[in-house]
C-alpha cells in the first residue's frame, strides 16, 4: 500500500477578485507570507474578521468568536485569488457559528452553506453559500496518478501509521505501535498515537498537484496529528 504525508489544513478562505476589492479596496492584491504544500498557493498576510447575521454589530467580547477566547474571530485568506469565494470550516466551526455542516468537495457550491459576514477594512460580503466542510481529499499528480492506477473522483480510505509532534527536544516522529509505556508513567517521547482509519477521502488529480492528504482540524484532532501525519492509502 503505498504511504502518503498528512496534513492539517485549519479554517480558512478563498476569494474571489471582486469580493477581494470590496473587503479591501479596488484592484487589491494578497500578500503573499508563507507558501503552502501545494504549487503556486500560498497563506497572505491579510486575515478577515468573521461575524454571523445575529452577531454583527454587538460589542466586543458579545460577538462572534470561534474559540474561547474573546475576539477570536478571525480567518486567514489563501491565495491566489479564485473564480469564486469559498470559505473552509471545520464541522465544530459550523456548530459554533450556527451554520448546518455540509460536507462538499472544493468548488463543489452549488448545495454550499451560508450565514457568514465576511468583514474587512474597506467593506463586508454577506455569504448566502460559499461556505463548506470540505470532504477529507488526497492531491495526486497525474504521473502519480497513472502510476498507482489512482483516478479523478475515486474514493478510497487512508490509515493513520505516525504523526510528527512538537516535543521539548523537538519534533519526534510517533509510531502507531502498541504503547507498553503503563498508566500514570512518565511519558518523555512514548506517546500513543490515536490509531484511526479515515474512510471516504476523494482523490483530486492535477498535472502540478503534489501528492498528500488534507484534513481538517477535527479529524486531525481525532487522529492525534498536530503538524504532520503518514498513512497507508487502501484501495
Amino acid at each position: 500500500m503505498p504511504t502518503i504525508p498528512i496534513e492539517v489544513s485549519a479554517r480558512h478562505c478563498h476569494l474571489s477578485q471582486k469580493d477581494l476589492d470590496i473587503l479591501f479596496g479596488k484592484g487589491y492584491k494578497l500578500t503573499p507570507i508563507k507558501d503552502l504544500s501545494q504549487r503556486e498557493q500560498y497563506a497572505a498576510k491579510e486575515v478577515l474578521e468573521v461575524q454571523t447575521p445575529s452577531s454583527w454589530g454587538l460589542p466586543p467580547h458579545f460577538d462572534f468568536t470561534f474559540g474561547k477566547a474573546p475576539d477570536h474571530n478571525q480567518m486567514r485568506i489563501l491565495g491566489p485569488v479564485r473564480e469564486h469565494t469559498q470559505v473552509e470550516l471545520s464541522w465544530s466551526d459550523c456548530l459554533s457559528a450556527g451554520i448546518e455542516p455540509r460536507v462538499l468537495v472544493s468548488g463543489d457550491l452549488e448545495q454550499s452553506a451560508g450565514g457568514l459576514i465576511l468583514v474587512g477594512p474597506q467593506g463586508e460580503v454577506k455569504l448566502n453559500r460559499e461556505i463548506i466542510v470540505p470532504q477529507r481529499h488526497i492531491h495526486c499528480g497525474s504521473d502519480r496518478a497513472r502510476e498507482l492506477g489512482l483516478k479523478h473522483g475515486q474514493i478510497v480510505s487512508v490509515r493513520v501509521i505516525n504523526t510528527l509532534l512538537l516535543t521539548k527536544e523537538g519534533p519526534g516522529e510517533v509510531s502507531s505501535l502498541p504503547y507498553e509505556g503503563g498508566a500514570g508513567g512518565g511519558l518523555s517521547k512514548a506517546f500513543p498515537i490515536r490509531s484511526i482509519t479515515f474512510h471516504n477521502v476523494i482523490i483530486r488529480t492535477h498535472p502540478t498537484f503534489d501528492w498528500q492528504m488534507h484534513l481538517d482540524t477535527d479529524e486531525g484532532n481525532a487522529a492525534g496529528i498536530k503538524m504532520m501525519g503518514m498513512g497507508e492509502v487502501i484501495v
